[in-house]
């Protein structure tokens, strides 16, 4: 393996890091506060009447849903690309 093609490698391991790193801690944050907002739903299901309130609450509940479950898919997608960036690596560094 060339010394440039290992570099562009490691570059792009190191990138995926980065990526990983910043995702995951966005990606708790949402977590937290989707369930944050999940017991704002049910304390507001319980103490009002306002169905304005319960379906803004509900609605941002959702919302969040949504973010947690592509927080998941980004997670799941920068894994498997680390696995194949690791792969081409041990790959490329036997054949050399």
């Amino acid at each position: 393996m060339s010394n440039e093609t290992g570099a562009a490698l490691q570059r792009s391991l190191d990138a995926v890091d980065r990526f990983r790193r910043r995702v995951q801690l966005a990606g708790w944050l949402v977590v937290v506060s989707t369930l944050g907002l999940y017991g704002r739903l049910a304390y507001l299901h319980r103490t009002t009447d306002n169905l304005e309130r319960l379906l803004g609450a509900s609605v941002t509940a959702l919302t969040f849903l949504i973010a947690w479950a592509a927080f998941a898919i980004i997670l799941t997608i920068t894994r498997t690309t680390k696995s194949i960036l690791r792969a081409i690596d041990v790959a490329s560094r036997r054949d050399g």
